[in-house]
């Protein structure tokens, strides 16, 4: 079993456990970053995505916002969350991206 196929059967077994329950939050920055409406994310739209809500939240929070780091930063994140290397974030994998919610 090839490594893609495997972060594949991850992806889908933990999201069947977790029952990929996003919340209202993530589904908007979503459905927001899907510019071409595909139902996906590509690295751009991902990253235009969370440059926004990192800007958002800096100047909610009255911190300096470095969007060409944290640029770099969602780039490079994109192909880690990208779990089956087709170049897009499913939504599965892009809710799959936010740290895990402590209750």
């Amino acid at each position: 079993m090839n490594h893609a196929l495997l972060a594949v059967f991850a992806v889908l077994v933990f999201g069947l456990a977790a029952g990929f329950s996003a919340t209202k939050f993530q589904q908007k920055q979503f459905a927001e970053g899907d510019a071409n409406g595909d139902k996906s994310l590509n690295k751009e739209e991902y990253v235009a995505v969370k440059l926004a809500s990192g800007k958002k939240s800096a100047q909610k929070n009255n911190r300096e916002f470095n969007e060409e780091k944290v640029a770099a930063r969602q780039a490079k994140a994109f192909g880690r969350h990208d779990t089956d290397g087709n170049g897009k974030l499913s939504e599965e994998e892009f809710y799959a991206s936010f740290p895990a919610r402590k209750n």
